[in-house]
Parts: C-alpha cells; sequence; structure tokens
C-alpha cells in the first residue's frame, strides 16, 4: 500500500509491466480491469454500462475483470484466476478505495485508462485503434 501511496505522489518513472495472470491473453484479447473499491456511485455506472453492452465487448474479444475486495472478478466467465494485488500494483491501479480502469491491448500494452466510468463503446474504439486485427 505504502508503494501505491508513493506512485499516487511522486509517481514511478517506470512503464507498468503485464501481470504474469494476464498473459494468457496476449495476442487473442484485449482486457479491461476495473478497480471497483470507491464508495461512490462510479463502480455501479461502469458495471451497469459494462453489462448492457457485454454481446458487443464479447464481440469485440475485451475481457473484463473487477478487482474489488483484494479479489478479481470476471464479468463473462468465472475460469480465470487473476492475482488481484498484482494486477493492481503491475498496472499501477489506483490505491485501494479508488475507481479506476485500465484497458490492455492485445500486445500487452496499456491502451486506456481512466478514473471516471467509460462506455462500452469509448471502450472499444480505444481498443480498435491499436488492435492488428480490427
Amino acid at each position: 500500500m505504502l508503494r501505491s501511496i508513493l506512485h499516487e505522489i511522486m509517481g514511478t518513472g517506470r512503464e507498468p509491466h503485464l501481470p504474469r495472470s494476464l498473459e494468457q491473453f496476449l495476442g487473442e484479447k484485449n482486457v479491461l480491469i476495473v478497480f471497483a473499491d470507491s464508495e461512490d456511485d462510479r463502480p455501479i455506472i461502469q458495471d451497469e454500462l459494462l453489462r448492457k453492452s457485454q454481446m458487443r465487448l464479447i464481440e469485440d474479444d475485451i475481457e473484463v475483470f473487477t478487482i474489488a475486495g483484494g479479489g478479481a472478478f470476471s464479468l463473462f466467465e468465472d475460469g480465470y484466476d487473476l492475482d488481484a494485488d498484482d494486477v493492481r500494483e503491475q498496472l499501477q491501479g489506483p490505491i485501494s478505495g479508488e475507481f479506476g480502469l485500465v484497458l490492455i491491448g492485445t500486445d500487452g500494452k496499456i491502451k486506456l485508462r481512466s478514473s471516471e466510468p467509460m462506455s462500452a463503446e469509448e471502450i472499444s474504439r480505444a481498443a480498435d485503434i491499436s488492435s492488428p486485427s480490427h
């Protein structure tokens, strides 16, 4: 946690590394990580936006995970096992208690980062910009 606070204050000066548990998606799918520990309504709004457009996200090969309460939960399938703490640390996610989202492209690079909820259309556009298959 201290590392997260220092990152927020000073920045790390390094590019985030892809967490090992997300390497299984390289070359296959984009991955959206939603950090939903916030006590305001942003996690609820984001969840509604994503569930409303679930088919579009599936068609666009975007796998969605929510990191909350120290756990990682898939929006579509439960067959994945992610290390929530590693994902937060490696992707330089927001400190616990804050909302944020990170979109990782099929190439393993961060394509989008936001502290506000975003529509599936905005997320898909960010994935399309950099995806060689679209």
